[in-house]
């Protein structure tokens, strides 16, 4: 809006400063008893505007924030121009019966060219018509020498051009808040259906209660994973299954199973790197992918397991009670190329009912 309205603001002192110029070669025949002065009106009128518009584009700011003070102000200035051309004219002169209609032009403009509020701009208005009525009586003395029909013939033009305006004026923002109201309302209605498509892509490739990316997601990141990897890298993958989870479901119910899945989670999420890939993929079943450089760093696999072990193992508090679950956690690495994710993590689950059947010493399934 702001933006708008220095453009407008722009364009109406151009427009006044055509009209005032082109205006200028009538006065040789209109206003010929006092020309070299009708002139310098004129002059001054632009210089006026010129200075007005520079003041926008400096004090860009001070504008706006007096806007209807510097925007009435201008108006009434233009106004001022047309009511002195009409003071310097003699009865003899067409311009001094013709050239109120330079007021209509202002009015016009006044309502329809400016941001104002219609109490402004009909104050303004008012003001224009006045000034005129008191140029007409005291400097024309038109109602001295009689000619009270063409003073109230004009009057009743200046005012019919207010009442004009003034619905103009009315209408306009009337449709311009609808449209504002509309386009606010559009932007609302995308920005719940964005919100709407984000959240149900999160919670289709995402478990509910952890949190975490669910098989799907988990396979499809393991893919990408083993596919950009360099020659001499590989790909880890650790299988969790929890020990102990169902007591606590059976004693305590299925909120504090929800809490320890939510915890052990939590607890995943701090034990792997920034790089790795924590998924949940089953009731109390998490898998990890662990991106490798090199053969050398398989041993990560194996330090990321012991500190997952040691970390699900600390006792869990619920309602004043301490619930304990572990872990079996088996492990699985892409030893060359070749093989599918799903190859890799069968691998995993199968490391890991091994570790279930012959304790927690084991090492890693490769994948050939």
């Amino acid at each position: 809006m702001a933006g708008e309205k220095l453009r407008i603001f722009y364009i109406a002192c151009g427009l006044s400063s055509l009209l005032y110029l082109g205006f200028a070669p009538l006065d040789v025949v209109a206003l010929s008893s006092n020309l070299t002065s009708a002139w310098m009106v004129r002059a001054a009128v632009m210089l006026a505007t010129g200075a007005a518009a520079l003041f926008a584009h400096l004090r860009r700011d001070a504008f706006l924030h007096h806007y209807p003070v510097v925007i009435c102000l201008v108006y009434l200035g233009w106004g001022a121009g047309v009511e002195a051309l009409l003071m310097l004219s003699q009865p003899t002169d067409l311009a001094w019966s013709s050239y109120y209609a330079g007021l209509m032009l202002v009015l016009m403009a006044l309502y329809t060219w400016s941001y104002l509020r219609p109490l402004h701009a009909g104050l303004a208005g008012l003001a224009v018509v006045a000034s005129y009525v008191v140029a007409g009586l005291c400097y024309q003395r038109m109602g001295e020498r009689g000619h009270w029909v063409p003073l109230v013939q004009n009057v009743c033009f200046l005012a019919g051009t207010n009442v004009v305006g003034a619905f103009a004026l009315t209408t306009r923002e009337r449709f311009a808040r609808q449209a504002f109201l509309l386009k606010d309302a559009l932007l609302r209605d995308l920005r719940l259906k964005e919100e709407a498509k984000r959240r149900s892509e999160h919670l289709a490739g995402h478990d509910a209660l952890t949190g975490l990316p669910n098989r799907v997601s988990f396979l499809r990141r393991l893919g990408e994973l083993m596919a950009t990897r360099a020659q001499d890298d590989t790909v880890g993958v650790l299988f969790l299954d929890l020990d102990g989870f169902k007591p606590v479901n059976d004693q305590h119910g299925h909120a504090a199973g929800d809490h320890v899945l939510a915890v052990v989670a939590q607890r995943i999420r701090n034990a792997i790197r920034a790089e790795d890939v924590a998924a949940r993929i089953g009731g109390d079943e998490f898998v990890v992918a662990l991106p490798l450089a090199g053969q050398a760093d398989a041993a990560i696999v194996e330090r990321t397991r012991a500190a997952l072990r040691k970390s699900i193992a600390e006792p869990i508090d619920y309602n004043g009670c301490s619930l304990r679950v572990t872990a079996s956690i088996g492990m699985a690495l892409r030893c060359r190329d070749g093989g599918s994710a799903e190859e890799l993590l069968h691998l995993a689950d199968q490391s890991m009912y091994e570790s279930k059947r012959g304790g927690k010493r084991q090492t890693a399934a490769c994948l050939a």
